[in-house]
């Protein structure tokens, strides 16, 4: 019945809200001012509307733009934590350098087998 499945939704947001309480007070000082400036920052949607039109043709509806957007935001999210992990491997100091950056988009490029022709192929069959 509707009650019951409003019941069910109300029990999995209840516990999805105390899981994430949990994970915040789990992390450190840095970590969660990281967490909050991510959580903050959002991609242009007339942009990522522009870039979505340019690829497929035609444009995008706001749904679109915004799976995009969190998609994007998820990878680059991937890339940075990936170049903090290069930048102490390699002992430096101060913030993420372009190089930090390269090398973890390389690095991920190879763990993912991700190329500009995979990814544009992928695209394209849908």
């Amino acid at each position: 019945t509707t009650d019951e499945t409003e019941w069910k939704q109300a029990q999995l947001r209840s516990r999805t809200y105390e899981q994430h309480n949990m994970l915040l007070k789990a992390f450190s000082p840095e970590q969660t001012e990281r967490f909050e400036v991510y959580r903050r920052s959002a991609l242009s949607k007339p942009n990522i509307k522009k870039l979505v039109s340019s690829i497929f043709g035609y444009s995008c509806s706001n749904n679109i733009s915004i799976v995009v957007a969190g998609f994007s935001k998820i990878f680059i999210g991937e890339i940075i934590e990936k170049a903090l992990d290069i930048k102490n491997e390699w002992g430096s100091e101060g913030p993420l350098s372009p190089d930090h950056i390269r090398e973890a988009f390389r690095r991920y490029k190879k763990e993912n087998k991700f190329t500009l022709h995979n990814c544009q192929r992928r695209l394209l069959r849908h």
